[in-house]
């Protein structure tokens, strides 16, 4: 090994004994150890995602920064690769390619001897928690009453164990967010945990819930005595301990989560019965009562909207509505917001009678709660709405969905109307998802970006529907160990979900003809699936089969010809994927971080595929070749294509987009969103002649961390982007220009916006960003007419010359930022004095000697560049 030897006779004897060897020995080893560090990297990065979807644990500073530095090399590597090609006939360039190579070996070593991390990966949540979002206490008086008797009893050294109870959807969860927000705030007890109980719970998640939030790993300890015993340990070691349990459904034992009688904390637990108190021996017991009659009109009154103006006869009813509600504030709310708008005296008469009427029996839920839910269930528009709703009891309780995710199965599955439109249909998929958070059906939540959630009697509602029509079977997030008897469930089951488990296994072959979506994402899977799976599950429009272990795909997926989405990102072990020819009405297609070694057969067969995801780090970044042998053909139906990290080495004409072969080329006329980034063979976009029509309906374009990328279009295509919104380029160390060419006249082209062959005018682009392109000379030789611009951001670019940017005849209010030196900001050069005068207010001047010392910096490796050139 090469740092054994590095090690045993030092630094500068291993030196003269590594330019004792050649060059190609040296590059070998370079390569040999690029290998060893590439797999240490995935490695890392495979427990870092683990850690991450099951504990939401993120990685310490030094392993996100030792990560990065793995990057810069890895892209360092092509170059070194490139020039030892090109440059290896001189004597001068072979010794100092030599001499770069020994340097580059020298710092690979040491990255992985740094990689180890014996002192761990993951960093301690217990900083991380902070203050929980919660909405405002309804009902002044009695929630308020409930706060400060539970808050006292709390501060009281006798009282150790405290139960709040009451009937489900009174307020109880509600309370306990405030009453956590004060422990945090005040400063009193030291550490505070909230963990979420629910129904189907087990002693292993609640468990699983106070390790994630006091930073402690029990993934790899199965028995659940020796887990409490850890757990206990860790408890023990803290002072001033509050546990709080939510939604408790049955007493369970404190000692086997992992609590002693003997330990100085205090417990708290919310649940819909006070038999649960009494069997877990609560010291003080506190009823969540309903609101007063004057409470709950006020409630109702509120959500209906304040400046809403109700007719006396009109009035009469709706407190009688209110009424029903019996004091409910989630029944209130969810109620009044579905009457919202509603003058007609008809309507609140019909409101009144299906709230006296509705009868369902759904286990656990009291039947007049049911009749409050079920009347806003009923209340939404139309039968789509209704079925985007009920969608959303497939994920686990208390799930907190993705809206662009949740958007995106609503459209595989039909639920959205066809309108000939990608991004009309997305718009209209969010503006359902709108609805439903603003007559309460769905919340709100912003953890890691915004998300929603169903309330938990919500979602049984939902689920209580689902038993009969549509059927849905949902086991999401019991846990179901190892295998599942597929003979079990229903042949008529519309949906399927078993994600969020620990199956690993999954057997036979069930006949599920009407199956439309089927989840099994979050599962280890790794005795795979049978061969035979899914040969009779002709219905099937979406299969999401990520997170899980899978190694390949069984044969039978290849004959599911009216599949919509088929999602495996996150299959990190998945190294074959079947043809997918017969899939023509496949439209979403996310093969990110596998180990696939090619694009499936077929591509160019998926006619209707509008979203392509081809996402890749670590051992995939490096080794995948993440192309077909002959070609990866796009259709030109793809709307979104997000490229990351992808070797296209192996097929030169695949270094520039849209993709072509000699007998295949594509204009992607369609596209709206194209994000590449990492892409260490990319040289441009558009070679050659361009078809009508090229990037037509682009409106999103992103480009980041192709490191040989000198230019990025010609003017020609340039032109071409007249729905352009957003374009925003970063980290590209060889970019001189972004816009190629322009010294010779502009040819005009009909349907496209020009003054004269100076300018060029792009109607919509809203934000454009320039970021850390170190050797940017020029923009574009035109003038960019843009007067929809209302962001804009420079940075990192010393060497540009000129921002030819015009708003033309606007008057918006421009924002962003434009950063350098105040010499470089004086030296550019404006073809619109009045553009300087606009951008003036942006620009943010560093600090001069800091920028003139890497300008010189930046020079000198220019320099060494240009001379080993």
């Amino acid at each position: 090994m090469a740092m054994e030897l590095f090690l045993r006779i030092g630094r500068t004897a291993w030196v003269q004994y590594m330019n004792s060897r050649s060059l190609e020995e040296n590059l070998d080893l370079l390569r040999t150890e690029m290998q060893e560090l590439d797999s240490r990297q995935t490695d890392l990065i495979i427990a870092l995602h683990k850690a991450n979807v099951e504990d939401g644990k993120k990685p310490k500073a030094e392993v996100s920064l030792w990560l990065e530095n793995v990057d810069k090399i890895t892209s360092q590597m092509t170059k070194i690769e490139e020039d030892c090609r090109v440059r290896r006939d001189s004597l001068a360039s072979r010794v100092q390619l030599g001499n770069l190579v020994i340097k580059k070996i020298e710092e690979v070593m040491k990255l992985k001897e740094k990689g180890q991390f014996s002192e761990g990966l993951l960093a301690d949540l217990l900083s991380e928690m902070g203050i929980m979002p919660t909405t405002k206490l309804v009902g002044k008086t009695t929630a308020e009453r409930n706060l400060e008797q539970i808050w006292e009893s709390l501060r009281d050294h006798e009282v150790r164990s405290i139960g709040v109870y009451g009937m489900g959807g009174v307020g109880k969860t509600t309370i306990m967010t405030h009453i956590y927000n004060r422990i945090k705030k005040s400063g009193i007890f030291g550490i505070v945990i909230w963990v979420t109980v629910s129904n189907d719970s087990s002693v292993e998640r609640l468990q699983n819930g106070i390790a994630q939030a006091i930073g402690l790993n029990l993934s790899n300890e199965q028995d659940e005595m020796r887990r409490s015993m850890k757990l206990f340990e860790a408890l023990k070691r803290r002072e001033k301990l509050v546990v709080i349990f939510d939604d408790v459904w049955n007493s369970f034992s404190l000692q086997m989560v992992g609590i002693a009688e003997d330990m100085a904390c205090k417990i708290v637990f919310t649940t819909r019965s006070k038999n649960v108190c009494r069997a877990m021996n609560c010291q003080k017991t506190f009823e969540v009562k309903v609101l007063s009659t004057e409470e709950a009109w006020e409630l109702f009154k509120e959500k209906l909207g304040v400046n809403v103006v109700l007719s006396s006869e009109v009035e009469q009813i709706a407190k009688l509505v209110t009424k029903e509600c019996a004091g409910l504030p989630l029944g209130i709310i969810t109620v009044a917001s579905a009457m919202r708008e509603k003058n007609d005296i008809r309507e609140w008469r019909n409101a009144l009678e299906e709230l006296q009427c509705s009868t369902m029996d759904i286990e656990g839920m009291d039947d007049k709660v049911f009749r409050i839910l079920k009347f806003s269930y009923d209340r939404l528009k139309s039968e789509k709405i209704r079925s985007c709703f009920l969608y959303c009891a497939l994920f686990p309780e208390d799930y907190e969905i993705s809206p662009a995710e949740l958007v995106s199965y609503w459209m595989a599955e039909g639920l959205i109307d066809d309108m000939g439109d990608w991004k009309k249909e997305a718009d209209k998929g969010h503006a359902i998802l709108n609805g439903l958070i603003d007559v309460c059906m769905l919340l709100t939540r912003r953890h890691n970006g915004p998300k929603v959630v169903m309330h938990d009697l919500i979602r049984d509602l939902a689920i209580g529907i689902t038993r009969k029509s549509p059927r849905f079977v949902v086991q999401a997030g019991i846990p179901i160990r190892r295998s599942i008897r597929v003979e079990e469930f229903n042949e008529d089951a519309d949906r399927i979900s078993f994600m969020t488990n620990k199956i690993k296994k999954l057997p036979g072959e069930p006949n599920w003809p009407k199956l439309s979506t089927l989840f099994l994402q979050k599962n280890p899977l790794s005795d795979n699936i049978s061969h035979e799976f899914f040969n009779r599950m002709n219905s099937l429009r979406v299969l999401d089969l990520s997170y899980t272990e899978i190694e390949y795909l069984p044969a039978s997926v290849s004959n599911l010809e009216n599949l919509h989405a088929l999602l495996l990102s996150n299959c990190q072990r998945l190294k074959d994927v079947p043809s997918l020819a017969k899939l023509k009405r496949l439209r979403i297609l996310n093969l990110s971080n596998t180990l696939i070694k090619e694009v499936p057969d077929g591509m160019e067969c998926l006619v209707n595929l509008k979203e392509l995801y081809l996402v890749f780090y670590g051992r995939s970044a490096a080794k995948t070749n993440v192309v077909s042998c002959n070609s990866l053909v796009l259709p030109d139906s793809i709307v979104k294509l997000k490229m990351e990290r992808c070797d296209l080495s192996s097929l030169p004409f695949l270094s520039h987009l849209p993709i072509r072969d000699d007998s295949n080329i594509t204009s992607l006329p369609s596209i709206q969103s194209l994000d590449l980034k990492g892409l260490p063979n990319l040289r441009g976009l558009c070679e050659g002649a361009l078809l009508p029509g090229t990037f037509a309906c682009l409106t999103h374009m992103k480009v980041s961390g192709c490191q040989v990328l000198e230019n990025l279009m010609s003017l020609e295509l340039f032109q071409h982007l007249q729905c352009l919104r957003l374009m925003r380029i970063e980290n590209c160390s060889e970019m001189e220009e972004v816009i190629k060419g322009g010294e010779e006249a502009m040819v005009e082209e009909e349907g496209y916006n020009s003054i004269n062959n100076n300018t060029i005018i792009l109607p919509n682009l809203r934000d454009f960003q320039l970021a850390d392109l170190g050797k940017l000379k020029s923009i574009c030789k035109q003038v960019i007419i843009c007067p929809s611009l209302n962001w804009i951001g420079i940075q990192g670019c010393p060497r540009l010359k000129k921002i030819p940017l015009s708003l033309g005849d606007s008057t918006s209010v421009l924002k962003g930022h434009i950063k350098g030196s105040k010499e470089w900001w004086d030296a550019l050069e404006w073809d619109d004095p009045n553009t300087k005068t606009l951008f003036q207010p942006l620009f943010q001047g560093l600090e001069g000697r800091r920028m003139k010392r890497r300008a010189e910096e930046e020079s000198e490796e220019v320099a060494s560049t240009s001379q080993q050139r």
